[in-house]
């Protein structure tokens, strides 16, 4: 039966949306009061510092493998236990990420500045946060490939709310360290969101794990036990015959059923080996999350690098209102598209490739109208809703001549996000590989200009940056 590319659109993005609305609208509030209560100083280090080290770590650990696994769908069946399979490799990446990352950080602080220990300490909870987060990554990623947006929707509110709930209450109700705060509020998110998947998944891992014996156990005793032979005066065996044939069909059954169970649990085995095809796949997105990671976090590295705590808090703040409409709208359209553009073809194959090429047209007008839109009336409105949203505090910052730069460059990350999805979806390994390649002499072109720009202009030049960058 052919695949419906664009009833899989339509459904996934309608999923996706009402997850990402209700987290990030949660969020979005939550970032809100923290905002008011912390200075500029403070904020960047939580947005652009923190958020940096956490991202990195969970994005690079699990993100190549949940593409390679929604990837493998599209020429064959993947069952659950080749998925937990593929995606308990993320728990040992994370944690040579996570030492690395840290170890980077802590080795580059200024041991002599006053606060150095309270920061080290809040480095080293935030990898910790990180790495437990990556714990319930194969969960994480089965919720992916099986489609379950309801799950990772309530995870990541859960794990929002409670996170958010701790920050406002070390802040206002205790004498904590802010660093400190944060970083607590932070190991929350990670242990919350564990928590989630484990009580959803979990039961029926248990319950998949007890099958195989008992079922072999049941399906031996219905073999051994037979048909019933009633006995009588129609009978025409004997007390004898009947008991050397009893004794043969036993040993029989009893022989078929441990094969049986052996072939089970070999099938089991099997599904959890790793061939090299899914390891090749997984590499290669490894590195196009590398790629991805310095396109999309690359700003974020060079304001921690070169410039200052409050132009740190100046760029975190437009950027997570800026990111509110980009992953509230188009982050589901590039999840959605990408699962669409991922199912297997059906019989005619002609007609499937039109189809997704006609959805991917589709796609490309309705972002590109949106960011449009985005961008004709948004910098007229920057400073009017920074001043009533977060106040005069951070209204007479650089803020709103940023986010209106901000504007401009949603466009051209609408249009990115679709076509990105479609070439990770139908490219070959040899495509992959060229578009990898490709999109890291991007990311080292982005890099050279932020240190230029971030330089010379500030965070103004870094918004700058990304219009320049997305052209």
């Amino acid at each position: 039966m052919q695949s419906n590319s664009a009833a899989v659109l339509v459904r996934g993005f309608v999923n996706l949306l009402v997850s990402q609305l209700s987290v990030r609208l949660i969020n979005f509030a939550l970032n809100l009061v923290t905002a008011r209560l912390l200075t500029p100083e403070a904020y960047g280090l939580a947005s652009v510092q923190f958020h940096l080290l956490n991202t990195g770590i969970v994005f690079l650990s699990r993100e190549g493998l949940k593409r390679a696994c929604q990837r493998i769908q599209k020429d064959e069946h993947v069952h659950p236990q080749k998925v937990l399979a593929l995606g308990c490799l993320c728990i040992p990446l994370g944690a040579c990420i996570t030492a690395i990352v840290c170890s980077t950080t802590l080795w580059r602080m200024d041991v002599k500045a006053p606060d150095a220990q309270v920061h080290a300490t809040a480095v080293a909870m935030q990898g910790f946060a990180a790495f437990v987060e990556l714990c319930c990554g194969p969960l994480y990623i089965l919720a992916k490939v099986q489609l379950a947006d309801a799950v990772v929707a309530v995870a990541e509110g859960a794990a929002t709310i409670a996170k958010g709930a701790l920050t406002l209450l070390l802040l206002k109700k205790s004498s904590m360290p802010v660093p400190i705060a944060l970083s607590w509020a932070q190991v929350a998110y990670g242990g919350v969101t564990m928590a989630v998947y484990l009580a959803y998944y979990i039961p029926g891992l248990c319950k998949w794990t007890l099958s195989m014996p008992s079922d072999s156990f049941c399906l031996s005793k219905q073999v051994v036990l037979g048909p019933h032979h009633p006995r009588g005066s129609e009978s025409q065996e004997s007390e004898s015959e009947l008991r050397r044939r009893r004794l043969q069909g036993s040993e029989h059954a009893a022989g078929h059923a441990a094969e049986v169970q052996h072939q089970q649990r070999a099938a089991a085995v099997d599904d959890f080996l790793l061939d090299s095809r899914s390891l090749a796949l997984c590499w290669r997105f490894l590195l196009q999350a590398i790629v991805h990671l310095a396109q999309t976090e690359g700003s974020r590295m060079v304001m921690a690098l070169y410039q200052s705590s409050y132009n740190q808090g100046v760029y975190g703040l437009v950027t997570n209102l800026g990111s509110l409409v980009v992953r509230t709208i188009f982050f589901p359209v590039e999840e959605a598209a990408f699962r669409a553009f991922s199912r297997p073809p059906g019989k005619d194959v002609e007609a499937d490739k039109k189809q997704k090429i006609q959805i991917l047209a589709i796609l490309v007008r309705v972002s590109g109208l949106t960011g449009l839109l985005a961008a004709a009336f948004g910098p007229s409105y920057t400073y009017v809703l920074l001043r009533l949203v977060y106040g005069q505090k951070w209204s007479s910052t650089e803020a709103p001549a940023a986010l209106a730069c901000y504007c401009g460059y949603i466009t051209l990350l609408a249009l990115n996000g679709c076509t990105e999805a479609y070439i990770n979806a139908v490219a070959d390994t040899r495509q992959l590989s060229k578009s990898i390649r490709w999109q890291a002499a991007f990311s080292a072109a982005q890099i050279i200009l932020s240190f230029v720009l971030v330089w010379r202009l500030g965070a103004i030049g870094e918004s700058i940056l990304l219009q320049q960058v997305a052209s």
